[in-house]
């Protein structure tokens, strides 16, 4: 039996009274992000849209102003680059969604160190040469790869005092240290995709997201939108049958 016809009756009517031509359905989700050992609470709000007989539209918004409160504080005093004859700690971190990128500023401590070779592989940190304040401004995007969105730094600029920028200007240690600090940030950041989940009821819909970007939320709240679409089959329409059902949106079963 062909049920793709029922797609924009279901969605209409979800809605009832609101209003039975937009023919969309919205889902609050509570879902996490798991970040090395703890995991990072966000929710993903989702809009099925009938957007043709037998397709329905996707919409996703991962709101991540909780994340955007806690992984600053997390993060403050933490290093980001860790060797023989360097450390760089980030002393504080903000971060703001600005209309579709996203700002992130903050403070490091450049530390250098003597570094000897104790054998043809092995290297020993000694003694601290010097520790630098630098202020820290990037800008990050996003990605959409195999269905999940990732962050990609731009570029970053490190800016030390006056007092020490010639002498750093001299050993390129600046330029040496904004290298450093985007492979480690890189490598973080392709390791925690945010690939959202749908919950049991509705993971049979298995969208495929086309297009995603940052998305500021409110003043400066931090948000990815995704925006992709579903192939219609009737397993797909009974289980949206079934979570609309459970939800009260439409009546039950005889």
């Amino acid at each position: 039996m062909r049920l793709w016809f029922l797609i924009p009756a279901l969605m209409a009517a979800a809605l009832g009274a609101r209003d039975a031509n937009a023919q969309q359905v919205h889902f609050d989700i509570d879902a996490t992000l798991p970040v090395r050992d703890t995991e990072l609470p966000y929710t993903l709000d989702l809009n099925l849209t009938a957007a043709a007989p037998t397709r329905i539209g996707v919409g996703a918004l991962l709101d991540l102003r909780e994340i955007q409160k806690i992984v600053p504080e997390r993060m403050a005093d933490n290093a980001i680059v860790d060797n023989c004859g360097l450390q760089v700690r980030l002393d504080d971190l903000s971060f703001q969604a600005q209309d579709e990128a996203i700002g992130l500023d903050g403070g490091v401590t450049i530390t250098i160190f003597e570094c000897s070779r104790t054998s043809e592989r092995d290297f020993q940190r000694g003694e601290q040469k010097r520790a630098i304040l630098a202020n820290m401004s990037t800008q990050a995007t996003v990605e959409l790869r195999n269905n999940c969105a990732y962050f990609k730094l731009i570029d970053l600029t490190l800016t030390a005092p006056e007092a020490q920028r010639e002498q750093l200007l001299e050993d390129d240690t600046l330029d040496s240290v904004k290298e450093l600090m985007l492979a480690a940030v890189d490598l973080v950041l392709n390791e925690t995709p945010l690939c959202p989940e749908l919950p049991a009821e509705l993971a049979s819909l298995d969208p495929v997201y086309e297009n995603g970007g940052p998305m500021e939320i409110g003043d400066g709240g931090l948000g990815v939108f995704l925006d992709g679409s579903v192939d219609v089959s009737p397993s797909t329409i009974l289980d949206i049958l079934t979570v609309l059902q459970q939800r009260k949106l439409i009546p039950g079963p005889p």
